[in-house]
């Protein structure tokens, strides 16, 4: 045998132990074919040692796919805020829509997208968000993954971070609330006389909380809970618990609730956005007109991110699983 054939057959040997390390090319990222990885930011002498070390195989550890529990994703999102939210709403006439809420309104209520992956039919999605699916009704469903936090100032929505949140949005100072009359102002001055008591007895730490939230939906504070409503879109049905109430689309003295409903239906976390446009709160957003069917189709945020408009919403014909 000569050398060149020995040559050639050691090559062979060696490339046939790669694959069987790596794998076939195609299923493997490489530095040529894969996209480019986020980089680490090294020291110079790192860098340097790192360009002198002769290559290496390196054997990537086994990661689970496997989703993480649910008490964890929920732990995540309560808390910090995060950065990927979803909006639905529902028009009797096509809308145009440019910001989170109504223009005018100073905060928009969004809820977590990890919340509702896999994805549930528009028939059901809107019910953990206190709302109702319309089927004669234009649907706007938006995502939004945020790329600037500082912009849209998200808070997970509790009467403690509502209070604090109203007065970064109208800050007040003593002399302002010596004889308010202005129901900003009042609102304003009222949340400033909040104050948050640690306690060792969680009922009575509450009560503190809510029985002085309540008294903004008191009969005689009735301007400002109009001005609640239409700034921050705080209604009757906000518990202020961080969690919207299930089934509280209807609520009124005809549908009223009691606290075991609106407590076994506080399942999904809110939040309150500055009400700031689609493009600044990176959202990307479709319009559905009504159809035969849509409240059973999916409402998969993914696919919303694959036909949304970037920014604005595009107009499509039906829901749909991304693809």
């Amino acid at each position: 045998m000569q050398k060149s054939d020995c040559v050639r057959g050691l090559i062979t040997l060696l490339l046939s132990v790669n694959l069987l390390l790596t794998g076939c090319s195609p299923h493997h990222a490489t530095a040529s074919t894969a996209a480019t990885a986020p980089t680490l930011a090294t020291s110079a002498p790192q860098t340097e040692a790192l360009q002198q070390a002769p290559a290496q195989h390196v054997i990537a550890p086994i990661v689970s796919l496997a989703p993480a529990a649910s008490v964890l994703v929920v732990n995540r999102i309560r808390e910090s805020v995060p950065a990927d939210y979803l909006r639905v709403g529902f028009f009797p006439s096509q809308p145009t829509v440019t910001t989170l809420a109504r223009p005018g309104a100073v905060r928009a209520f969004l809820t977590a997208t990890a919340q509702y992956e896999p994805p549930l039919t528009l028939q059901q999605q809107p019910l953990y968000s206190g709302l109702e699916d319309q089927p004669a009704q234009y649907l706007v469903a938006m995502r939004c993954h945020v790329p600037n936090p500082a912009a849209v100032d998200a808070i997970l929505a509790t009467w403690p971070n509502v209070f604090a949140a109203i007065l970064r949005d109208h800050p007040v100072t003593p002399a302002d609330c010596a004889a308010p009359t202005d129901p900003a102002v009042q609102v304003s001055c009222f949340a400033a006389g909040y104050k948050d008591t640690p306690g060792d007895n969680v009922p009575i730490a509450l009560a503190q909380t809510l029985d002085y939230a309540a008294t903004l939906q008191q009969p005689a504070n009735a301007a400002l809970a109009t001005w609640l409503q239409r700034n921050y879109g705080i209604y009757p049905a906000f518990s202020g618990l961080g969690y919207s109430a299930k089934d509280s689309y209807n609520l009124g003295p005809k549908a009223p609730m009691d606290a075991q409903q609106i407590l076994t239906g506080s399942i999904s976390s809110e939040y309150l956005l500055k009400n700031v446009t689609l493009a600044a709160a990176g959202c990307r957003c479709i319009t559905v007109a009504p159809y035969t069917g849509r409240s059973v189709d999916p409402l998969d945020p993914n696919f919303i991110d694959q036909a949304g408009g970037d920014g604005s919403c595009t107009t499509v014909p039906k829901l749909q699983k991304a693809q």
